[in-house]
């Protein structure tokens, strides 16, 4: 996935320091916390001090990677907590989709490009393969009908 022009990569990536920010507001979203200052305000003490850390030096590539590293999470996650039977094709994209459509909502509020997830989709999609095993999502889902899917959730 692409950074800013002026990442320092490794720990002092604000994308990758502020992912686990950005996880933690995906989860408020999901359990019905939709006010942005709610949402602020609900944060852990942690997560607060990263978003001040690295403040300075966020940039909307910065935020569009970490919002994308938190999808790539979800799916994962929905893929791993998947049993071990198939599920039925238009189950899975549906899932799938509600999960996009939560997180472009969830993070509609922050300066990340929802364009990106259309643009960076198939990076997107590698990094969701990488992380299962057995290619689990890529049995389930090619790379064309991933990006089909995320073009119709941004541009709704």
């Amino acid at each position: 996935m692409r950074s800013c022009d002026t990442c320092p990569g490794s720990n002092e990536c604000a994308a990758t320091n502020l992912h686990p920010v950005l996880a933690q507001v995906f989860s408020l979203y999901a359990s019905g916390v939709t006010d942005k200052f709610d949402i602020l305000f609900a944060l852990e003490p942690e997560s607060e001090a990263l978003l001040e850390k690295f403040n300075s030096q966020i940039s909307p590539d910065c935020w569009s990677k970490a919002a994308l590293l938190t999808i790539a999470d979800t799916i994962t996650t929905l893929i791993v907590g998947l049993d071990s039977s198939p599920p039925l094709a238009d189950t899975f994209r549906q899932r799938i989709e509600a999960d996009l459509a939560m997180a472009v909502d969830a993070f509609s509020r922050f300066p990340w490009a929802v364009a990106e997830l259309v643009e960076q989709a198939p990076d997107l999609y590698q990094e969701i393969v990488d992380r299962t095993a057995d290619a689990a999502f890529a049995d389930h889902m090619s790379k064309r009908n991933f990006v089909k899917l995320c073009k119709q959730v941004a541009y709704r």
